[in-house]
């Protein structure tokens, strides 16, 4: 039977989400010297971000000394010119003393890449030689938690903030079955991710068929944070706009697959290419969801197939079901029995190879692997290979409104007290659009920000 212990559920700052942004928030809150639980619904740490490459896009750094204005630029233009503009200043302001404070708790990158919707190469890259990058990240920064003493507790769900006289006071949660009290003498911070998990707030903000966009998140992105500070009035910013596909799936296994920034060609039912796979993945999800059946094959050569494990993305999104045949003939034969018209796959690398000869995309203008790097190849090397896929997502941008202090804001534009987020919970940073490498860097850039707000002495609850 279990016991109840307040006193041991009780701290100066209680984070709901484990993650890249509640654990950074945890670090920081912890060496401003306050005591820190961290609540953490799965049974691992991490959430999203164990399963992503975690590019990083950062200035002014050692490996890329461009100025954050040109970052600024480069977030607003991605952002389509709208977005919360604070946060995107906060973002490119924080991005140095970001990158510094990884390299002091050993999260270290080792090169960049220049992705689409960037003027110079932002993406920072770890090395991956261990685990992927966000794997390394929050691995490093529970580490770092621990060590400070901050106490994690997995199997924890939260389902409600508790408030006193207008300030947030705490959450309530569930641990086996028992639903328990945590108290927050100074504030909570709500990282526990986006909705992606959760077919009736994706249907309820997205745009019709939105339920049907694959996940790829963690299990505990079912949208907790997001119903828990709504359901004390909390405002929302982009929701709508941020449930979009990111990232072509494998229906099959669930796994993403990103050989198109290795050189592979994306084909649709009929075996017609449909985008400039170079684009942005969002941007390829979006005309792959207009295609016949909503479905697609990535259809490359052994030569890209290496490139393509060689990458931060080739690390984390593997394990999908993979075709392979010793001609491109045969190949197109396997995916017609899958429903492709075979004719036309064939035709489609017959005609990519002969305009990557002539060095042009008479139909898309793809002119680079991935944004504007990397030089094109043919499909030319076998065995060739095809992945089947379906738009999937790794996150959605959309969710609570937060300022530069990470404070949470109500329906009337109003500071919640003792109330902070960070992550993909939050909402305005991205605005309607989207540039990679800013998704876990949001997290790590607002976590820190978020726990540092929570910490700061101010009104203090006593029990």
């Amino acid at each position: 039977m279990m016991t109840d212990d307040a006193a041991g559920r009780e701290a100066d700052v209680v984070i709901v989400g484990s993650g890249a942004a509640g654990l950074m928030a945890a670090v920081e809150a912890a060496d401003a010297g306050a005591s820190v639980i961290v609540l953490e619904s799965e049974p691992q740490t991490g959430g999203s971000t164990r399963l992503s490459g975690a590019y990083v896009a950062l200035c002014e750094t050692p490996l890329e000394p461009g100025t954050r204005e040109e970052l600024y630029e480069d977030l607003i233009h991605s952002h389509h010119d709208d977005c919360q503009e604070d946060l995107s200043r906060l973002y490119v302001d924080e991005a140095l003393a970001t990158f510094r404070r990884l390299d002091e708790l050993g999260i270290r990158f080792v090169r960049t890449f220049r992705f689409a919707h960037m003027s110079k190469p932002w993406a920072h890259e770890l090395s991956g030689d261990e685990m992927g990058g966000g794997a390394e990240i929050v691995t490093k920064l529970e580490v770092a938690a621990r060590t400070r003493g901050v106490r994690i507790e997995t199997g924890v769900r939260a389902s409600r903030l508790t408030a006193e006289h207008g300030r947030v006071t705490g959450v309530l949660a569930r641990r086996s079955g028992w639903e328990l009290a945590w108290r927050a003498r100074r504030g909570v911070v709500i990282a526990s991710g986006g909705f992606t998990r959760s077919p009736e707030l994706t249907r309820n903000f997205g745009r019709p068929g939105a339920e049907n966009i694959l996940p790829l998140t963690g299990q505990g992105s079912r949208g907790d944070g997001l119903v828990m500070g709504m359901g004390l009035g909390a405002g929302i910013a982009y929701v709508t706009a941020g449930v979009a596909p990111t990232a072509p799936s494998d229906p099959e296994t669930g796994k993403g697959a990103m050989v198109l920034y290795a050189g592979a060609i994306a084909v649709n039912r009929e075996g017609r290419r449909f985008c400039r796979e170079s684009e942005l993945y969002i941007d390829t999800c979006w005309a792959l969801l207009a295609q016949p059946g909503a479905v697609c094959a990535q259809v490359y050569d052994s030569r890209m197939r290496a490139h393509y494990g060689q990458t931060m993305m080739g690390k984390v999104l593997t394990g999908f079901r993979e075709f392979e045949a010793p001609t491109v003939a045969v190949l197109a034969d396997k995916l017609a029995a899958e429903g492709f018209d075979a004719a036309g796959v064939v035709a489609a690398v017959e005609r990519w190879n002969a305009q990557v000869a002539t060095g042009r995309d008479e139909d898309f203008g793809r002119t680079n692997l991935v944004g504007e790097a990397g030089e094109l190849l043919p499909i030319a090397e076998g065995p060739f290979h095809a992945v089947i896929c379906k738009a999937g997502t790794t996150h959605f941008n959309g969710g609570l409104t937060v300022d530069t202090t990470m404070s949470v804001r109500n329906v009337f534009g109003e500071v919640i007290p003792g109330l902070y987020a960070a992550g993909e919970v939050t909402g305005g940073f991205h605005g309607a659009g989207y540039m990679s490498g800013t998704f876990v860097g949001m997290a790590l850039i607002f976590g820190r920000v978020g726990g540092i707000s929570a910490a700061r002495p101010g009104p203090v609850l006593v029990a």
